[in-house]
């Protein structure tokens, strides 16, 4: 059966892309470029030629998720399977693949209107990545979105999409958040309800980083240059993530994670971790007003 393998990029909006590009090479130390058309700013995390691609709009939103399915033939098949559950999708023009530096992709949205796309051949760039600060990449981890119900957020992407659920945990009796998994990672997708008055959103991107050494270096180099830290240096209970938050002037944060847990299918079980368990098993809490956690 055909699956999602992996997520591989996530586009944006902006209202100051050109403040965004700065706060991207100056201060989380990934390096930009902009594309042919100067229209979308790419921020470069690893061997991909982009994992986050920024346009101009007039607040922060989310414009697409992507996931790789693998090949020509799994999209086929993924465009047979969602026509099968009555779930409207499109196809991807050539200029648009051009921009997302991607052979092929459909798109579609999630109950919330997340817009979700499915793609392959995602390009590699020949020249190593060179960050502006002391940094090890290994890869774009996951992403956290909040969405009205996550219950149903759940059933969507499990029965639709075929993702696992690796565990709920529960902050308190509203707040319950849901991770789910394509893959060995713990999760790749997250969903926690919004804050109230609020609608769904992108909150944080996760991006794992080589060591220790480097979760905790990328926390004194926000601390010396007054960064808007959200959340850490804290481990979280339930994936064992050692993180840093960075609030960034997209309106989403970028998790900086080292030690994420590996997952097997054949032995995992979901666990529900109850009412009143902390998303930092050391005490940590929010530092920053510009951090939401829904």
């Amino acid at each position: 059966m055909t699956a999602i393998k992996e997520i591989m990029q996530v586009g944006v909006g902006v209202p100051d892309r050109e403040g965004f590009a700065r706060f991207s090479n100056d201060i989380l130390g990934f390096p930009t470029t902009n594309s042919p058309a100067g229209n979308i700013t790419y921020m470069r995390v690893d061997d991909y030629r982009h994992r986050v691609a920024a346009r101009t709009a007039r607040e922060p939103l989310l414009n697409y998720i992507g996931f790789d399915v693998g090949g020509r033939d799994a999209l086929g098949e993924w465009k047979t399977k969602l026509a099968a559950k009555d779930i409207e999708y499109r196809a991807g023009s050539k200029e648009e693949c051009v921009e997302r530096q991607v052979a092929d992709f459909i798109e579609f949205k999630d109950p919330d209107g997340h817009p979700l796309a499915l793609a392959y051949g995602f390009e590699i760039d020949k020249e190593p990545v060179r960050y502006a600060r002391e940094l090890n990449v290994t890869g774009l981890g996951h992403v956290l979105l909040t969405v009205r119900d996550t219950q149903r957020s759940h059933d969507f992407y499990t029965d639709v999409l075929g993702f696992r659920l690796s565990d709920w945990v529960c902050i308190d009796d509203h707040i319950r958040l849901c991770f789910l998994r394509c893959n060995a990672r713990h999760h790749s997708i997250a969903f926690a309800p919004c804050m109230p008055g609020k609608l769904p959103r992108l909150q944080h991107i996760m991006v794992e980083v080589n060591s220790l050494d480097d979760v905790m270096r990328t926390y004194h180099f926000m601390r010396t240059h007054k960064a808007p830290i959200g959340m850490g240096p804290g481990r979280h209970p339930n994936c064992q993530t050692v993180h840093v938050y960075v609030q960034t002037p997209g309106g989403f944060a970028v998790e900086f994670g080292w030690g994420h847990r590996r997952l097997d299918d054949a032995r995992h079980q979901p666990i529900v971790y109850p009412s009143g368990t902390p998303v930092d098993v050391w005490g940590g809490d929010v530092q920053s007003s510009e951090f939401e956690l829904g």
